[in-house]
């Protein structure tokens, strides 16, 4: 247990206060005593703190980017992407609580917690693969591939020590939801629509020369890279393509995962990058079931073309 949680329920006496809050209330008794406890907090608080906390806050301060800029970026994204059969969707600042960590391997210290059983979207990705899991449910369509587009404001609990990192930030995001039509089409194919389409965008903003295409293979397997190979092969416009075998990716990831670097003298920046998951897998407790996701740092894109890294 966090030595700062031992210590608070020393001070107040209640060793077990957390393990009782936790096992013995409903979650809607959890909820209601939640509320209480923020509505007395903030009736305590004076315009003064206010103004404290809105200048020391990291999680409250504006971007920095320009927001008309912005929000044509994110338009222009949209709109790409309802161009190749991507679903554009406006999701709620909110998710369910344990939307990252049910099906993925996030600490939800990294996640705002908020009330009503709900947290501050960090991973749109998390969200959309709740939306193809219910759309799954409801269709009984085998054959059919769900495909959804949305830009987003993630929020990351996580601090840094990079002051160019932001509490929240916008990304473009994509998934891809369908069963397995076997030998690996489905992921093959999402592959090569995800990376095309985030690359084709990231071309109208700098030259496809400072762009790289890396693909991580967490397993050998040559039937699957070939066939990889064979379906990226017809795609004309990529630079050379390198290959990583062998690549620990952790649990977030299954079988492949491809990134989209900018190079700049001395280092190479990642912009966007997608892969396989097994999100879908865990909230339909089905195997057959596949994912792919995907994404692109808008802000990062919007900062970099605005210092003039961008098509000459």
């Amino acid at each position: 247990m966090n030595k700062i949680i031992e210590k608070i329920q020393q001070k107040l006496g209640h060793p077990s206060l957390l393990s009782d809050l936790n096992k013995k209330l409903s979650g809607t008794e959890f909820n209601s005593v939640l509320l209480e406890l923020f509505r007395r907090r903030a009736a305590s608080v004076s315009p003064s703190q206010l103004m404290q906390q809105f200048t020391t806050n990291r999680f409250v301060a504006p971007s920095s980017v320009e927001p008309l800029a912005m929000k044509a970026l994110e338009l222009e994204c949209l709109q790409f992407a309802q161009e190749r059969q991507f679903e554009p969707l406006i999701l709620s600042p909110l998710a369910p609580l344990g939307s990252c960590t049910a099906v993925g391997a996030v600490d939800q210290n990294n996640v705002v917690s908020s009330l009503r059983s709900t947290e501050v979207v960090s991973d749109a990705t998390n969200v959309l693969a709740l939306k193809i899991a219910r759309e799954v449910q409801e269709n009984p369509d085998k054959a059919q591939i769900f495909r959804y587009a949305a830009t987003h404001r993630h929020v990351r609990g996580q601090a840094f020590d990079n002051p160019a990192f932001s509490a929240h930030f916008a990304i473009f995001c994509l998934a891809s939801g369908g069963y397995d039509s076997g030998n690996d089409r489905f992921e093959v194919t999402q592959l090569r629509e995800h990376l095309q389409l985030h690359y084709q965008l990231l071309t109208q903003y700098f030259d496809d020369h400072r762009l790289t295409i890396k693909l991580f293979l967490r397993e050998e397997n040559p039937v699957f890279r070939d066939r990889l190979a064979e379906s990226l092969s017809q795609l004309k416009e990529y630079p050379k393509i390198e290959w990583v075998e062998h690549y620990d990716q952790g649990d977030y990831y299954q079988q492949v995962q491809y990134k989209i670097y900018l190079q700049l003298p001395g280092q190479m920046i990642d912009l966007a990058d997608g892969g396989v998951v097994d999100w879908t897998q865990k909230l339909l407790s089905n195997r057959k079931h596949r994912l792919f996701i995907s994404g692109t740092g808008l802000e990062l894109v919007h900062k970099l073309a605005k210092q003039g890294i961008d098509n000459e």
